[in-house]
């Protein structure tokens, strides 16, 4: 279903869950190549920029985040703009995207400001939001990053293996999705300066400045959250190797004492067995063992 936004200088057409009716109406509206159009309709698998005689396509993928998984995902949005014309097509709701366009459509002075230029101009605002609310997801996964470092060194080391690899998955999700957009936004600046003319190259390189913003935090992120599950693990395995230790010296200790349990326990003859004293002497025997080891582990400094 498509919606229409008529500025002073141009248009916003804005699709979602484009449909055959939809197509058509770009295909009588605009002539645009069968191909193009096709490309509308069904999800594509990489991000691209075309120029075409009368218009520029571009296939750009925007990280959506799932509060239900925990994770992130690519939700696809397509661009045709032409002179005087922008539109834009998605099959998930695009939070930047909705924002803008509710905006240009709400409040007139927002309209006149925005659309009282070229499509060159609209476009900018559009990817410049896009990379924004990047920033923003990023940095919301800063703070979480922080959280679990703060957790991880209160003795929480065990709950943070859960939520470390929640943060991992989400990075590397976004990585996928960002990393191959450098591309297709220096091409954006060649094509569209052929396009739109040299007023164009202002525009591309502040897009360009804010997507190297973006890249540059999620590089951090991921290289903050490696080194923060390798401490993790150190921390958790220290830990562990901290029980097993007292264990292990408490089984040392019981040791003796199982020993000389065992061998007064057999229906043999026994030194002592007859003696009135044999049993505090027995046990005298025992404390003096446990004692012995106690004192010998702490000098060691086991204990």
């Amino acid at each position: 279903m498509y919606d229409i936004i008529k500025g002073p200088k141009i248009n916003w057409i804005d699709i979602e869950n484009p449909t055959k009716k939809d197509i058509d109406y770009l295909k009588k509206e605009f002539k645009f190549h069968p191909l193009i159009l096709g490309e509308l309709i069904r999800p594509s698998h990489r991000p691209k920029v075309e120029h075409y005689r009368n218009y520029l396509f571009m296939i750009l993928y925007y990280p959506v985040y799932s509060k239900e998984k925990r994770e992130t995902r690519p939700g696809e949005l397509d661009i045709i703009i032409t002179k005087n014309t922008l539109i834009t097509s998605h099959y998930t709701p695009i939070a930047p995207l909705q924002n803008l366009f509710d905006r240009c459509k709400i409040r007139s002075e927002i309209k006149k400001r925005y659309m009282n230029r070229g499509s060159d101009y609209l476009l900018y605002l559009l990817l410049t939001a896009f990379w924004k609310s990047c920033l923003v997801k990023l940095a919301r996964i800063n703070n979480k990053i922080e959280t679990i470092e703060n957790k991880m060194f209160q003795g929480k080391e065990k709950e943070m293996v859960r939520e470390i690899s929640f943060i991992k998955t989400d990075i590397i999700n976004f990585w996928r999705i960002v990393e191959p957009q450098k591309g297709i936004l220096e091409s954006l600046s060649i094509e569209g300066k052929n396009f739109f003319g040299e007023d164009f190259l202002p525009y591309s390189s502040d897009v360009l400045g804010i997507y190297e913003s973006a890249w540059n935090l999620l590089k951090t992120s991921k290289e903050t959250i490696l080194a923060l599950e390798n401490t993790n693990q150190s921390l958790l395995s220290t830990k562990t190797n901290e029980i097993i230790r007292i264990l292990t010296v408490f089984s040392v200790i019981l040791l003796p004492l199982t020993l000389i349990a065992s061998i007064w326990g057999m229906n043999l003859f026994l030194p002592l067995e007859r003696s009135p004293n044999g049993f505090l002497i027995i046990l005298v025997l025992m404390l003096f063992s446990v004692g012995f080891l106690i004192l010998f582990f702490r000098k060691k400094k086991w204990l």
